[in-house]
């Protein structure tokens, strides 16, 4: 036996390639969550869903274990290398009684470990970050959890897909498919409104607004709180944004997206070539394990 592995198999959450995650890892972390910022929106412990919440939280610990392993076998940085700092300008003498130099530097919202604030490239890959229901129902909630709060994973996916990019033609049929992201429709601004699009009034208020002139005044017009003198002071046209202005944008939405789904793939494949859970530990989706709750 390895020195690293627990006598008994009650000790043992999961064993993830040659690594042991112990029941005291999770008993620490789910310590962690239950209290945390959310913590009374989380199911009793003594619940099924409570143990599946459990469950569910051994899942997202294998799959960091797991983008780690892969991350240090790939020889992967766990962020976009930083790019190279600008030479610092030369600085000008200041002006007598400046205080420029007296001013206190603002400390940085996200500093790196150096003290300075984050490159771009890093802190762009940190707000991408975010765990969404777009993102879990695209690959599932556990890659989306662990692709959320695991620098690893993250470099894990950015290596899956490193040699693929979205072709032209799948560009230009998202771009038709979702006109409405790159449209913007006629906005009027109406005193005492403010901005108001079609939809936003209705009957005979919307009628009269949008047949109006830009400068016109329109009214008395009966409706909601009325009647109502309105002025349509300025008129912006609807617009669209061409292809080619929003091209980069969508190769990249679409990139990030397959790499996504690459990762779910890939993670699907390593849990069940390299992975063992204990009973208590397992999916909570497996219908096997006492509390599942979704049954054929």
């Amino acid at each position: 036996m390895r020195p690293d592995v627990p006598a008994h198999d009650a000790e043992i959450a999961a064993v993830v390639g040659e690594r042991v995650m112990t029941v005291a890892e999770v008993d620490h972390r789910l310590r962690l969550l239950r209290s945390g910022p959310l913590a009374a929106r989380l199911p009793a412990p003594d619940t099924a869903e409570g143990r599946n919440l459990r469950r569910w939280l051994v899942q997202v610990m294998v799959a960091e274990i797991l983008a780690g392993q892969e991350a240090a076998r790939l020889g992967l940085p766990p962020e976009p290398p930083e790019p190279p700092e600008p030479p610092e300008p030369s600085k000008s003498p200041e002006p007598p009684g400046s205080t420029t130099s007296a001013r206190p530097t603002e400390p940085s919202a996200s500093p790196a470990p150096s003290g300075r604030p984050a490159p771009s490239r890093v802190a762009e890959d940190a707000a991408r970050a975010v765990l969404t229901l777009a993102g879990a129902l695209r690959t599932g909630g556990v890659a989306a959890a662990v692709l959320a709060t695991a620098p690893a994973a993250r470099a894990v996916c950015r290596a899956l897909t490193a040699e693929s990019t979205p072709s032209e033609e799948d560009a230009r049929d998202y771009y038709r498919r979702n006109l409405d992201r790159f449209t913007t429709p006629e906005t009027r601004w109406v005193r005492p409104f403010g901005p108001v699009r079609r939809g936003d009034m209705t009957g005979p208020l919307e009628d009269a607004v949008f047949a109006a002139r830009e400068g016109e005044t329109v009214g008395p017009i009966d409706g909601p709180g009325g009647p109502w003198t309105l002025v349509v002071e300025r008129i912006e046209a609807a617009r669209r944004e061409p292809y080619e202005a929003v091209r980069a944008l969508i190769r990249a939405e679409l990139a990030e997206r397959e790499g996504e789904r690459a990762f779910a793939r890939w993670l699907d494949a390593r849990q069940a070539g390299c992975v063992r859970l204990t009973p208590g530990h397992e999916h909570p989706a497996d219908p096997a394990q006492p509390d599942a709750g979704h049954r054929h």
